[in-house]
């Protein structure tokens, strides 16, 4: 699941494992404004395990939303 939120675009994504759970996963990237000369990436880490994709790709949305916030505060 890709999306923008604010200032940032994310990326939720759940990998499969061989026991049959999904990982939580997300990768926010900031873009550049006038000032900054890089784009600015952040990864999340395995988030947690879920036993199913959309469960894990909805943690790593609420993650990535709650993140995005805290950064901005």
């Amino acid at each position: 699941m890709r999306f923008d939120y604010k200032m940032f675009h994310i990326d939720c994504t759940a990998y499969h494992d061989e026991d049959g759970s999904y990982h939580a996963h997300a990768r926010i990237t900031h873009s550049p404004g006038e000032h900054a000369t890089h784009v600015e990436v952040f990864e999340s880490g395995e988030l947690d395990a879920f036993a199913s994709e959309s469960d894990a790709v909805h943690c790593a949305r609420a993650w990535a939303i709650e993140w995005c916030d805290e950064a901005l505060a």
